[in-house]
């Protein structure tokens, strides 16, 4: 059923007080005008269309799930698959991008937040990472976002997003130890690996538990 707009708009205007952000902060949060967020709390203007709701959304820092049960556009499942609730999914921060080719500089701001069934977070400090770049496909595909459970070492075979110079570039690479070096390596043969040693230093930051392709 359709959500009515004044609940709606109520619906937002509540969770944006819980969480103490002022409309102003949560529309650019969203990125959506301040202005359009006054009226749509208000009543006065019609439930957003879903692109719309995704923002506010990550704006309001809840899952896309919330708010589209919010607005009254739950779909139908067909009968193989089982619809989550939201007592069930816990939200995990969406931590900048990683490169999957040459690396690029690490954003540590959290982006937004990725609903994840609370089985697959429940064993230790979870983030997702958004892939870009090729050097990792076949395995993991450009443009995925990818579960890290945060963890300081790998073991030989596990992909781990690292911290390269000083810890301002991040790379997500397949993990091997040879005598005292850490050697990075793509699954996509036509990149070398980087080769962590005294004269290159990085750190792991966690290992790769799910990737979540973008469909």
């Amino acid at each position: 059923m359709m959500a009515n707009e004044n609940n709606f708009g109520s619906e937002i205007r509540n969770i944006r007080q819980e969480k103490n952000f002022t409309l102003r902060q949560t529309a650019l949060q969203a990125k959506i005008d301040p202005g359009y967020l006054s009226l749509l709390e208000r009543g006065k203007r019609n439930i957003p269309k879903p692109d719309t709701l995704k923002k506010l959304a990550k704006g309001l820092r809840i899952s896309e799930n919330k708010i589209f049960e919010m607005a009254g556009l739950t779909t139908q499942l067909p009968d193989n698959m089982k619809r989550i609730s939201n007592d069930d999914l816990v939200n995990v921060p969406i931590i900048g991008e990683i490169a999957c080719g040459e690396p690029i500089i690490a954003e540590q701001n959290i982006d937004g937040y990725l609903p994840i069934p609370h089985d697959n977070v429940k064993d230790g400090n979870y983030f997702v990472l958004k892939c870009r770049g090729d050097s990792m496909e076949p395995t993991i595909t450009n443009g995925s976002n990818v579960l890290i459970r945060e963890q300081p070492d790998a073991d030989d075979g596990q992909i781990a997003a690292v911290l390269l110079d000083d810890d301002t570039t991040a790379t997500l690479k397949r993990i091997k130890h040879i005598k005292d070096s850490v050697f990075l390596i793509p699954d996509n043969p036509k990149y070398e690996p980087i080769v962590l040693n005294e004269d290159k230093s990085g750190k792991i930051i966690g290992i790769v538990k799910m990737e979540m392709k973008m469909f």
